[in-house]
């Protein structure tokens, strides 16, 4: 089972996510950067006691090359600031090992990409980073109630990403399907499961002239607002485009009608160490030629997907 090791403790690695969304406050403590860079990247104002308002990225598998980066506010008490309006700016900055050094490196707009009661609003953006190391996001936008907002977050640039980057082969990874089990329960934790959903597997899938849309995620097992309902974004792209793709949704555990509760002993299925995914969920859309064309980390809507799968088709 893959673990995460940081100051919450040992976690199951698929639980991350939902640790992050509900408990803010922790999240900030576990900040994803080396020790070696803290000085460089923790300024005065936080020194001498914080800023008023502090971005958190939830988005964790960020590389070199073009990225889907998507954040949220919080305040000082780690309550969520909510948007007037649907956008904010983010400056994107290069930060130097020397005290004070940034570099800008671009800007662009965030979309509010989804709002909830956990976590206010969620921001998307596409990032382009041509240089791995450690940055640095200021996010303004005006709150619901008037207020000019500002906040930072800091990113770590890996070299590569850790799942399937983008124009590489998708694996072919052998996933359940209606044929495989008696019951749909014994694939699948969604409440209410489209069945057109587990008529392939992705091996198979990738043998068909036609692009792919696959979401690895456990619907039943992830309590966040941003998790739980992607599965239901992969059925509305599916009832608009048809048969111009195929859809598979992945469970990432095994026999989840087994599972009871949140235990820590789940198995998780092949795919997942063979994607090599970090947290769930994760959307990929992959061409007719086998090539992932696209990657979501977390939450995705349907209109985000759709977008990213008509450029292809």
């Amino acid at each position: 089972m893959l673990t995460l090791g940081n100051s919450l403790g040992m976690i199951p690695q698929t639980i991350r996510p939902r640790i992050l969304l509900l408990m803010p406050l922790l999240l900030l403590l576990a900040v994803s950067c080396s020790s070696k860079f803290e000085e460089a990247i923790i300024s005065n104002e936080q020194k001498s006691g914080g800023p008023e308002y502090s971005g958190v990225v939830i988005t964790q598998d960020i590389a070199v090359g073009i990225n889907r980066l998507l954040f949220v506010v919080l305040d000082r008490e780690g309550m969520p600031v909510t948007v007037k309006g649907n956008k904010s700016n983010v400056d994107l900055y290069f930060l130097g090992l020397e005290e004070d050094s940034r570099e800008l490196r671009g800007s662009v707009t965030a979309d509010l990409a989804t709002r909830t009661d956990v976590t206010g609003g969620i921001f998307s953006t596409e990032i382009d980073v041509d240089e791995s190391g450690i940055y640095q996001i200021d996010i303004t936008f005006t709150s619901d109630d008037d207020i000019p907002i500002f906040a930072q977050a800091n990113i770590l640039v890996k070299k590569e990403s850790e799942t399937p980057a983008i124009g590489s082969a998708a694996p072919p990874s052998v996933t359940y399907t209606l044929n495989d089990k008696k019951h749909l329960s014994h694939i699948t934790s969604a409440r209410e499961p489209d069945p057109d959903l587990y008529q392939l597997s992705i091996n198979d899938a990738l043998k068909h002239d036609k692009p792919v849309v696959i979401v690895f995620a456990t619907p039943a097992f992830c309590v966040s607002a941003t998790c739980g309902p992607q599965v239901g974004e992969l059925t509305k792209v599916k009832e608009t485009l048809g048969g111009q793709a195929n859809f598979i949704h992945v469970e990432v555990y095994e026999d989840p009608h087994l599972i009871e509760g949140d235990r820590p002993t789940m198995t998780l299925i092949p795919a997942v160490a063979e994607w090599n995914l970090p947290t769930e969920p994760w959307t990929f859309i992959v061409d007719k030629n086998g090539l992932i064309s696209a990657k979501f980390e977390q939450f995705t809507t349907a209109d985000e997907i759709k977008a990213k799968l008509l450029e292809i088709l």
